[in-house]
């Protein structure tokens, strides 16, 4: 018989999300840093697509937390415009990245919280 796992894959999940997100908002101040650095490429880190493909493998998880078991590595974005002093960061497209970025890791940490909010009551005496 197993005990069932007090933390489900949710929160391996949005934690997994979370690290992302965070790693995304880091990589975009250097960008927004380096933007008058000639020669410098713009940095992005495709998180999403192995969070969606372990959610996308039902009961066929990766790791017990259903996850893949780290970020993948960043990458440098080749398909933007180049100025010609060899620059491709896009200042305007960095903060609206940055926006989007940012208001994705306050929706994860909301739902994380209202996990834990969850879990308290569940366990929570009656009174």
């Amino acid at each position: 018989m197993s005990i069932p796992s007090l933390f489900d894959t949710t929160i391996s999940r949005l934690s997994y999300g979370l690290d992302g997100l965070s790693e995304r908002q880091s990589l975009i101040a250097d960008n927004i840093a380096n933007v008058d650095t000639p020669g410098y490429l713009t940095h992005d880190i495709p998180f999403e697509q192995s969070l969606l493909d372990a959610m996308q493998q039902q009961g066929i998880l990766p790791g017990a937390s259903g996850v893949p078991g780290s970020l993948p590595g960043d990458i440098t974005r080749n398909d933007l415009r180049v100025r010609n002093d060899g620059n491709n960061v896009d200042m305007a497209q960095q903060m609206t990245e940055l926006s989007r970025t940012t208001l994705e890791y306050q929706a994860a940490t909301q739902l994380i919280s209202s996990k834990f909010a969850m879990l308290a009551s569940a366990i929570a005496p009656v009174s």
